[in-house]
Formats: C-alpha cells, sequence, structure tokens
C-alpha cells in the first residue's frame, strides 16, 4: 500500500502538471487525481494533474515485454550518453524482417 502512496507523493512534490506513464501506471494516476478533491489531505488550491497514458515500451532485450531499472541495458534511460544509447542499440534483439515482437521497431514507432 505505500508504493502507490510513494508514487502519488512524487507528483505532489514535483508539482507535475502532466503525468506520463505507461498503463500500467494508469491507476496511480487516477489516485492522484482523486486525491486532489479531498479537502482534508490537500489544504492548496490545485489543478488536477492531467494524465497521459502510453502503451508499455518493450525492454531491448529478447523476450521482455517491457524495460526494466533491473537490467539497465535492457532499457534506454533519459540520463543515457549517447554512446551509451549507442551501444544499447546495436546490442538489441533486432531480429530482420520481424516487426511483431521487435523493440527496435516500437521505438521507431
Amino acid at each position: 500500500i505505500m508504493y502507490p502512496c510513494m508514487q502519488c507523493a512524487d507528483v505532489f512534490y514535483l508539482g507535475a502538471d502532466i503525468c506520463q506513464l505507461g498503463m500500467d501506471q494508469r491507476k496511480v494516476n487516477v489516485l492522484a487525481r482523486e486525491f486532489m478533491d479531498r479537502k482534508e489531505f490537500c489544504h492548496e488550491k490545485r489543478e488536477k494533474p492531467i494524465i497521459a497514458s502510453h502503451g508499455m515500451v518493450p525492454g531491448l532485450l529478447e523476450g521482455q515485454e517491457k524495460m526494466s531499472k533491473s537490467n539497465p541495458d535492457s532499457a534506454i534511460f533519459m540520463e543515457d550518453s549517447v554512446e551509451d544509447v549507442s551501444r544499447k542499440i546495436k546490442k538489441a534483439f533486432c531480429p530482420p524482417n520481424q516487426v511483431e515482437g521487435n523493440p527496435c521497431v516500437a521505438y521507431v514507432r
């Protein structure tokens, strides 16, 4: 029960106007919006954050449905250097003539 609360706290701490997360995190975004209606918890008047949910981005390695922070080579992070991104893309699972289940094609989309 603490993890969703911590995720909602991030929205408020950062003063986020837009919550952009994967569909698997949509419930947390809705929880943050609902919290804004609770006068006993939210003492300052603020606009509810806009929810912008997106599909899951697959991991770069074979068989990964989504990126994982636990395996840094399976994901591209905002703080990755150009060299890191290049290395990760070169090592990514990218079978020729296969669109479905190909993480490189998913990134291009």
